[in-house]
């Protein structure tokens, strides 16, 4: 579709931050599921509803994994950060499947993002440093990954 030379560029453009959007969701731990227990039948709304702090403050384990690796509020700054990240192995590059990709984030979530200091529930769980760490290496490596996944599907479907 983004190839397309009957589609609109509207269209096209509207696809495209879809796709960046979408790539870059799936492989975010906390953007593939929810966590449903019996304090919470309905689900914990993919971590929106796991405090990381006592009220008034807002902090929950989504916010939390959104932003541990920065604002990049600037194209300098993203442009630093992306230097930064490690290279993915070829072969995980390569895998274009995007249920896999979701199944992959999946696992991460109960390795790394449900794990203590995360406990069952709504907390509030104080995060560790430990904690903050293992999610800063998860998180560069998901993105670099998502970035070489998304490179080669971009690179595919406008040849």
């Amino acid at each position: 579709m983004l190839a397309s030379t009957t589609e609109s560029d509207d269209l096209k453009s509207y696809d495209l931050v879809w796709l960046l959007h979408l790539v870059g969701d799936v492989h975010q731990p906390l953007h593939v599921v929810t966590r449903v227990s019996a304090a919470q039948p309905e689900g914990d709304q993919a971590g929106h509803l796991v405090s990381l702090c006592r009220a008034p403050c807002k902090l929950d384990l989504r916010a939390f994994w959104n932003n541990i690796l920065g604002r990049e509020t600037t194209i300098s700054a993203a442009k630093n950060l992306a230097k930064s990240l490690p290279a993915p192995r070829a072969a995980d590059a390569l895998v274009l499947d995007e249920a896999k990709w979701a199944q992959e984030s999946f696992v991460l979530v109960q390795t790394e993002a449900y794990k203590p200091p995360i406990g069952a529930g709504a907390g509030p769980f104080a995060i560790s440093s430990a904690y903050r760490a293992s999610a800063r290496s998860v998180a560069r490596k998901q993105i670099a990954l998502a970035g070489e996944r998304l490179a080669i599907v971009l690179n595919a479907e406008l040849k």
